[in-house]
């Protein structure tokens, strides 16, 4: 470990505002309407006031707009006919097959046009022909036309004039089963407590609930046919909009892109436009680690005072240890030691000192407070500090179960707060003022299930069981892996016979054999991270491996199994998703290597890395759009060291988590390669 201190004023760049985009008239069913691009700041009334309609026209012609406009979004406003242009018209009347209804979608980074084309429900080639100039390739920003999927029938009826007419008509095919279903759940529920959702491939009833913020069991209760089965593609599903978990008189709206706009005042008044001219803002900023400090872990939190903690760890000299290097020591300052402990988290600490020396380069003013938070005396005893009232930001602490009272304290001072390491912990689903940088564990599954219905559908599939408690994460992963990859299956028509349950422990190998294709690829899926299990399936696996072309797909946990040798993954071509990839071919990194060498004189771990985007990326946030940024994050992107932040709220009235994960992939000639960034599916 190293010497480090704690104190400092720094600073940071401005990053230029996205670029909008020109207007552009369209005709949709009849009816003209102006594409408008939202800039950062504006709101539906300013827009109304510029265009001359009415705040109903616009709702109208954007059902699913929200209270809180998003800068970057595209809306259609109505074009408003003179009065010699205005003629008495006939009620049209067409099939609903002749009729072609558009979305629009602004494509964002690490868009293709096959998610693009999934997220609709439509093919590739359907989107290439509404939008040929997509034939050479997707850009950023630009706008496409998606035509809306309409389902063919020989009623004439009136021609649909927005977006939720035509969802209607959509919803009126309805087989009878669901009929049904929604006959009961009316009965139990007023109309106006649900609304009708049609479901795609790939969703579960986890992901929907995640989605709307409510819980399973209150999406069973309004569809009891969900008792005893799993969704079904295409049937149209009752989703309750307020859930018994959270604030019932709070409205909750969901958005196009799958966000939601609540009715809180402090969310719907965020201004996401960046500070213009040079920000001489000083910010306080909190950072919270066990550092186990000697004497902190029997500290009486009602005589704790300010002075004495300060002096606990010396803050005078950051610019000299930053400058010069430091020698590798476990001594912080003072002479005082450091508990083996705390090793990590001085790394941790050290990669957020060189973030906070590249903002402080850049222009931005921070006041840093580093606290010993080993415990909970120590932090109820920090909590009574005048300073804490007085942070504009805290990272940390670090475990979950020290972290209730900070999250409270932090609600309701309104000050953001980020959960820098742990995956576990439920604070963000009620806190709207919590950011959970690593995702759960809940959600890591999902995406590694979905990741295999995406990318192994065509595929010979090899389940393998692990006897695990049925209501393991274990047994979860391989229940929803072995769903999501038969609904994508069902959907293409693939092959039933490329799926198979196996059990290397009780069936040996040999009878595995007649399972594999002798030519492609066989994908083998291990959902367990049980060393004894593990050791087991890789050994065999192995032995297959000489003969057949295999794929392992486990959690990022198995990376850290000691007792397998990593020339084993790499033999079987191992695959995880996990949030954090360190790619050395990349300039910053090597750039952030090279500083933490120069400065720390040692090898940064995955603790520096982790200290360095957290810290940089809040920090940078908090100068870019002022204290109460929470509402700015999705539309910040930012290269980091290891991690790619996708920050989403959890639930309508909570706070939000990061859901971006990386594929890595371990390749026969030793490679360890991201096959790139999986995220969480855009509704």
């Amino acid at each position: 470990m190293k010497l480090f201190i704690s104190i400092c004023f720094f600073a940071v760049f401005i990053l230029n505002a996205y670029p909008g985009f020109s207007q552009e008239e369209i005709d949709i069913s009849g009816k003209k309407y102006i594409l408008h691009t939202v800039k950062k700041g504006e709101t539906s009334y300013g827009i109304c006031l510029e265009y001359k309609v009415s705040q109903a026209d616009l709702k109208e012609a954007n059902p699913d707009m929200t209270a809180v406009l998003k800068s970057g979004t595209t809306i259609k406003v109505p074009v408003k006919k003179s009065m010699s242009e205005l003629k008495p018209e006939k009620p049209i009347t067409k099939s609903v097959s002749t009729q072609t209804e558009y979305y629009y979608h602004k494509v964002s980074k690490n868009q293709t046009i096959y998610s693009i084309a999934r997220q609709y429900g439509i093919t590739e080639k359907d989107l290439i022909s509404y939008n040929p100039e997509i034939s050479t390739g997707l850009v950023i920003g630009k706008v496409l036309k998606v035509p809306v999927k309409k389902v063919e029938t020989n009623e004439s009826i009136e021609q649909p004039s927005t977006k939720s007419e035509v969802v209607k008509s959509v919803i009126t095919t309805a087989n009878s089963e669901v009929e049904n279903t929604r006959q009961t759940s009316t009965n139990e529920l007023p109309t106006s407590t649900f609304e009708k959702y049609k479901v795609i491939p790939g969703e579960t009833l986890f992901s929907l609930a995640s989605r709307f913020g409510i819980e399973v069991n209150e999406l069973k209760k309004a569809n009891p046919s969900l008792l005893t089965r799993n969704l079904q593609i295409g049937e149209i599903i009752l989703v309750p909009k307020y859930s018994s978990s959270a604030n019932a008189n709070k409205t909750v709206q969901e958005s196009a892109n799958g966000s939601f706009a609540e009715g809180s005042k402090d969310i719907e008044n965020v201004n996401c436009n960046p500070i213009n001219g040079k920000n001489q803002q000083k910010y306080k900023v909190g950072l919270l680690l066990p550092f186990y400090l000697q004497g902190n872990e029997n500290i009486n939190p009602s005589a704790l005072q300010e002075g004495v903690l300060l002096n606990k760890i010396d803050f005078s000299q950051l610019s000299s240890h930053l400058n010069t290097g430091i020698t590798d020591t476990l001594a912080a300052s003072n002479e005082i030691n450091i508990d083996s402990k705390a090793e990590s988290f001085l790394e941790f600490y050290e990669g957020a000192l060189l973030a906070i020396d590249s903002l402080q380069q850049m222009g931005m003013n921070i006041e840093l407070f580093v606290f010993d938070a080993s415990n909970k005396n120590m932090i109820n005893g920090l909590l009574q500090l005048d300073v804490f009232r007085e942070l504009d930001l805290i990272i940390g602490p670090v475990y979950p179960e020290l972290q209730e009272s900070v999250a409270s304290f932090a609600a309701k001072n309104r000050i953001p707060m980020v959960s820098p390491l742990a995956s576990s912990g439920n604070y963000e689903e009620n806190n709207s003022y919590y950011f959970k940088v690593n995702p759960t564990k809940e959600f890591q599954i999902e995406q590694t299930a979905q990741y295999i219905a995406d990318k192994f559908r065509d595929k010979n599939f090899v389940m393998l069981n692990m006897n695990a408690n049925s209501n393991s994460a274990e047994a979860k992963l391989a229940e929803l892996g072995k769903e999501k990859l038969m609904a994508a299956r069902q959907l293409k028509k693939t092959n039933k016979d490329l799926f198979h349950e196996y059990n290397f422990q009780t069936q040996g190998l040999n009878s595995a054999k007649p399972l594999l294709d002798e030519t492609g690829e066989n994908i083998f899926m291990i959902p367990s991270d049980n060393e004894a299990q593990v050791s087991v399936a890789v050994t065999n696996l192995n032995s297959l491996a000489e003969n057949y072309n295999i794929v392992l797909i486990g959690t990022s946990n198995l990376s850290k199994l000691k007792s397998i040798q990593t020339e084993n993954y790499h033999h079987i071509r191992l695959r995880y998703l996990s949030p954090t990839f360190v790619d050395y071919t990349k300039p910053l990194v090597r750039r952030f290597v090279s500083r933490y060498r120069e400065t720390f004189s040692g090898e940064p771990s995955q603790f520096s890395y982790q200290g360095f985007d957290v810290s940089y990326y809040f920090l940078s946030a908090l100068y870019r759009y002022g204290k109460d940024f929470r509402n700015c994050l999705p539309q910040y992107p930012m290269e980091l060291t290891q991690m790619n932040f996708s920050f989403k709220r959890v639930t309508p009235m909570g706070g939000y988590m990061n859901q971006s994960l990386f594929v890595t992939a371990y390749e026969h000639n030793y490679d360890i390669l991201n096959y790139g960034t999986q995220l969480s599916n855009p509704k």
